[in-house]
């Protein structure tokens, strides 16, 4: 029988006090075919004073590496987490329109501030992938969506670690020349960084991916997700760490608007579907990299800067291999060794002011008040805080995070952090 992944917007009453554990309990009881489920995203999209909006992603007749990935883990740890200089979180969602972050890498000069301030940077391909361009600190972590909130939630901890052998996971539906371009990426990138790059494979069947738009954040729909599922664990039984995903997407009409620096990223939202799918059945990090199917003629000079690393090569290739070097590896059975992180050891997790509703940011908020919310970065989503019957820290810029040291020693130019962000003019 085919794997089905399906998503839904689920409804359920604004509880007086918040409880990660009661409110996943409540969208199970509003539809209990999830049930028979396994839930592979589940976020909160839309807030008011009387209710909640769930968007949930599951896959049918599967089940994952996660026993229950969304139930909080339970555990009453005995340690506080440690001291500011040890590891910071900075998560900002994809495909939701996030003023910084939102676009093609343009959070990496964020990562890389936090990182020099911090013992370990964890974060997720979003942040940082440009494409081409890389740039990423060597004490980052990570860490795509799935296994970020299963971190998050107590179910596993990581062992950071730079010996991954990388596997490359290719649609059947990119054709044989575009194929043959891809692959003299892997081995230019091989050469490059002296990364482990073991083997590739490709689906039996042609992927067929849509991107949609649902309420404003972007989704979709993928056809053979079970030749997905089939590849990616033939990947893992040859010994790969860390997954690449190389899929073919078309390039929609409401790709024009993101480009010039408005608007959601109309792909976002399916990628992470992608990864999420592969992360949850592997247990391996896994991060997309999209061969956008287009005819289109681009106009180069009304392209945004926050945009632009999408548009000056054929590839996204590169990024997501030089992120996969620093995927840790995870580990579902905690054995307390000083090496291996746990939720507790998470000083503070930086998201944007309304896209915090992930239920692993919400179960780290109640059970340390580690969660920090930057009001200068806003998304498409119709979720207020104040909705929300807990306390999270609130903070106006990331900047206020940032020590003045950090940002004179970093040699990064504070430019970048406006918005709109000007092009460079010519004199």
């Amino acid at each position: 029988m085919q794997k089905i992944v399906t998503e839904q917007v689920i409804e359920i009453d604004n509880p007086a006090s918040f409880q990660s554990k009661t409110i996943f309990e409540s969208l199970i009881k509003q539809d209990k075919k999830l049930e028979n489920k396994y839930i592979i995203k589940c976020n909160l999209v839309k807030s008011t004073r009387s209710k909640l909006f769930f968007h949930l992603v599951y896959l049918g007749n599967i089940e994952g590496i996660i026993k229950e990935p969304f139930v909080p883990s339970g555990l009453k740890l005995k340690h506080a987490p440690r001291s500011s200089k040890d590891i910071s979180c900075l998560i900002i969602p994809t495909g939701v329109g996030a003023k910084f972050g939102g676009y093609a890498g343009d959070a990496n000069p964020l990562a890389r501030l936090f990182a020099k301030q911090s013992k370990y940077l964890l974060t997720h391909p979003n942040v940082v992938n440009g494409a081409v361009l890389t740039d990423i600190p060597d004490n980052l972590i990570y860490l795509e969506g799935f296994l970020l909130d299963q971190f998050l939630l107590g179910k596993v901890s990581l062992s950071p670690t730079k010996n991954n052998k990388i596997g490359v996971l290719f649609d059947k539906g990119i054709i044989d020349k575009r194929l043959e371009y891809e692959i003299n990426v892997l081995n230019a990138t091989k050469t490059f960084y002296g990364c482990e790059i073991t083997t590739w494979t490709s689906t039996t069947k042609p992927l067929k991916i849509k991107p949609t738009l649902n309420d404003g954040f972007s989704s979709g729909s993928i056809e053979n997700i079970e030749s997905l599922i089939e590849s990616a664990l033939h990947l893992k039984s040859t010994g790969v760490t860390t997954i690449a995903i190389c899929c073919a997407i078309p390039d929609l009409e409401l790709n024009k608007e993101y480009s010039t620096g408005l608007g959601v990223d109309p792909i976002g939202g399916i990628e992470s579907i992608i990864s999420r799918t592969v992360s949850a059945i592997t247990g391996l990090v896994s991060a997309h990299a999209p061969v956008l199917v287009s005819e289109e003629n681009i106009d180069y000079k009304d392209i945004s800067p926050i945009s632009a690393s999408e548009y000056i090569a054929q590839t996204f290739l590169p990024s997501v291999i030089s992120g996969l070097r620093f995927a840790p590896q995870i580990k579902r059975q905690a054995r307390n060794q000083k090496s291996e992180i746990r939720n507790n050891n998470i000083s503070k997790i930086i998201v944007p002011y309304n896209a915090f509703g992930s239920l692993g940011v919400l179960y780290s908020n109640e059970l340390f008040k580690n969660v920090v919310l930057v009001n200068e970065n806003k998304t498409c989503l119709n979720v207020n805080p104040e909705h929300i019957n807990t306390t999270i820290n609130k903070i106006n810029s990331y900047k206020n995070l940032i020590a003045a040291q950090t940002i004179s020693e970093s040699g990064i130019d504070m430019d970048v952090f406006k918005r709109p962000m000007e092009q460079i003019k010519q004199c």
